[in-house]
């Protein structure tokens, strides 16, 4: 037959001295305080860090015209004036008739209107447009992909198109889930972390499109070796 064992404790505690008590009572205090110490200093572990998540970004289109960009200026009314021609060092374009006009630093539809105004005082025209040929916008690549450098971005362009244009991965050294932006923005810089491995799977429903300027950097795999 089972017998509960607190009798038994209570009798050996009452036969103790009561010096001997007292010491065992302060020290089961003291074990008990550490105890309640230890639990409420206790806080949970830290939830993991991802890498940062890029935003979503639609494709950027050159809005602002800068030396070394060839435009073109197609007159509806005159198509012997049709015009190709290279922004200069200066900022300046040369157009028929009107000589150099500043057109770094406007937007097509600016460089437009300024045209437009030119061109009412010498002819009678009902439209013009601007449109870009090259730009000579450009981004980095950098890390492991097989040709890194200068890419031109003539065009709305992917992080991964990018990389593709830098000959793509170096698949044996890549770190496809940690590739870096880094983009100067309102003075600051900024970096995001793109996982473009299902990207080059052709599953990324939302593409990161890059500014002029951007570096993409491909990180390497560690070896342990």
């Amino acid at each position: 037959m089972k017998t509960s064992i607190i009798p038994t404790v209570c009798r050996h505690l009452r036969e103790l001295p009561r010096a001997r008590i007292e010491r065992i009572a302060a020290l089961l205090s003291l074990l008990l305080g550490a105890c309640w110490l230890f639990i409420g200093c206790e806080t949970p572990p830290p939830s993991p860090v991802t890498p940062g998540s890029a935003p979503i970004a639609a494709p950027y289109t050159s809005t602002i015209l800068s030396e070394g960009d060839t435009i073109r200026v197609a007159f509806e009314a005159d198509t012997n004036l049709n015009t190709v021609a290279k922004i200069q060092l200066d900022g300046t374009v040369t157009l028929p008739l009107i000589g150099a006009v500043p057109a770094a630093g406007k937007t097509p539809e600016e460089l437009r209107t300024d045209l437009m105004k030119r061109y009412e005082k010498l002819l009678s025209i009902n439209e013009l447009t601007v449109s870009v040929l090259s730009a000579t916008a450009s981004v980095y690549v950098s890390g492991a992909v097989l040709k890194p450098g200068r890419i031109p971005m003539d065009r709305p362009m992917t992080a991964l198109e990018a990389i593709m244009e830098a000959g793509g991965f170096d698949l044996r050294r890549a770190k496809l889930k940690e590739v870096t932006v880094i983009r100067k923005q309102d003075g600051r810089q900024e970096h995001y972390t793109l996982n473009l491995q299902d990207a080059l799977r052709g599953r990324d429903p939302n593409p990161f499109y890059l500014k002029p300027f951007d570096i993409i950097h491909v990180p390497e795999k560690r070896f342990n070796f």
